[in-house]
This record gives C-alpha cells, sequence and structure tokens, in this order.
C-alpha cells in the first residue's frame, strides 16, 4: 500500500474535518430554518433591534425556506468532500471542486451587487417603512405603534423620515421621540427609516469579516481538493487501499 506524503496526509485530515463541520453546520442550519416555519416564530431571527413585522411576515417565512434550501445544499456539498477525502475518490473530488468553485463566484457577484444596490436597498425599505407607519396610524393599531414608539427609543429617531410624518397625519407626536422620553427635551431630528438602515450597514463590518472568514475557507477547500486529486491521479489504484 502506497503512502501518500506527510503534507498530502495532512491536507487530506484537514479537508475531511473541515467538511464535517460543514455538515454539522448544515444540519444545524436545516433545524433552524424548519423550525422558523413550523413554530412561525420569525421574531427571533432578527436581532432585538428590529421587528419582523415592519419587513412584512411572507419576506422572513422565506427566510426559512432558504435556510432550508441552503443547509441541505451545504450538506450535500461538504458529503462530496468528506466521502472523497476519506475514499480517496478522485470523481467527488473534482465535483467538489467544481462546485465550490461555482458558489465562490456566485457569492463574489452577490457581494458586488450588494455594494451596488444599497441605494435601492435603503429606498424599498423607506417605502415599506412608509406603508408600515401609515397602516398603523391610519387604523390605529396600537401593537404597531407601540412597535414604531419601540424603534423611536431604540434608535433615537421620530416617525418613518421625521417629525413632519406625526405633522402630516396630524397625530399626536408620543414622547419617544424625545430624548429620555421628556417632553420638554428637543425632538430627534432622524427619521427610523434611515436610522434602521444605518445601524444595519454599522453591522456590515462583522458581516464582511465572518463571511471572509467562510470565503478562506472555501478557497482553502479548492486548493486542498485539487491537491489532494492530484495525488491520487499519481497513485496506482491497487495502492490507495
Amino acid at each position: 500500500m502506497a503512502r501518500f506524503s506527510c503534507g498530502v496526509q495532512c491536507t487530506r485530515t484537514m479537508l475531511f474535518i473541515l467538511n464535517i463541520l460543514f455538515v454539522l453546520l448544515g444540519f444545524m442550519l436545516l433545524g433552524f430554518g424548519v423550525y422558523l416555519n413550523v413554530s412561525k416564530k420569525l421574531d427571533i431571527a432578527l436581532s432585538e433591534h428590529f421587528n419582523t413585522k415592519i419587513l412584512g411576515a411572507n419576506v422572513l417565512y422565506d427566510m426559512g425556506w432558504i435556510l432550508i434550501i441552503f443547509a441541505v445544499f451545504t450538506i450535500l456539498l461538504s458529503s462530496f468532500g468528506c466521502l472523497g477525502a476519506i475514499c480517496k475518490n478522485r470523481i467527488f473530488l473534482y465535483i467538489y471542486t467544481l462546485i465550490l468553485s461555482l458558489l465562490i463566484i456566485g457569492e463574489l457577484v452577490a457581494f458586488i451587487l450588494l455594494l451596488s444596490s444599497r441605494t435601492s436597498i435603503r429606498d424599498s425599505y423607506h417605502s415599506g417603512f412608509n406603508e408600515f407607519f401609515d397602516r398603523a396610524y391610519n387604523n390605529n393599531n396600537t401593537d404597531l405603534i407601540n412597535i414604531i414608539e419601540d424603534m423611536e427609543t431604540e434608535f433615537k429617531c421620530c416617525g418613518a423620515n421625521n417629525v413632519t410624518d406625526y405633522y402630516k397625519g396630524k397625530y399626536t407626536i408620543p414622547s419617544s421621540c424625545h430624548e429620555g422620553q421628556d417632553l420638554d427635551k428637543p425632538i430627534f431630528s432622524r427619521g427610523c427609516a434611515d436610522a434602521a438602515v444605518d445601524w444595519l450597514w454599522d453591522q456590515f463590518p462583522i458581516i464582511g469579516t465572518v463571511l471572509g472568514s467562510i470565503f478562506l475557507l472555501e478557497i482553502f477547500g479548492v486548493v486542498s481538493s485539487v491537491g489532494l486529486a492530484i495525488a491520487i491521479s499519481h497513485t496506482k489504484y491497487d495502492e490507495l487501499f
């Protein structure tokens, strides 16, 4: 039985361990996605700074299905990597490399599109928040009004665009529009739509760091799987086992 070099053996072991971790991650995402759809408790999918009713239940319900699809894809892809590494199967490794390479390209394209569509995302959120604000006050829906007031307190903002939203609709300006909810203090000048979007973009460095780490792991997966497949191709079949 032929033995691979120490470097190839280490690469094979690391590739196997890496894909086992991704398989476990895939099952965690799958369970989370199923839980979102079954329990309907979509609030847990977002930060305490955000509320699902502002985005709309349908959008967040779709997030559960997106997680499920992504989880299944992750499990299948990682399985190819695991089987290729443990069974020394070049076919599995090449399939793994091809799909992972396409995934990396797709992620780069999505990242570029996200950066280029920042303005349209802001405009879309503004439109949705304005509709949410009007629906809350026109229907005197206390639950929705409480959500808006909580956001005003949290983000130190007032109205969807600014305080003029209350003037236009002839609504009473709530204490949540004032610093410390003190009516004697000035009204916040910034609208909550801008405040929420700005908060999301402030989290971008953290999200980018996480995605960047995953991206590097994916590149390692491509390089190591190609290297392992080449090493296997240089070894006779009857010497592999």
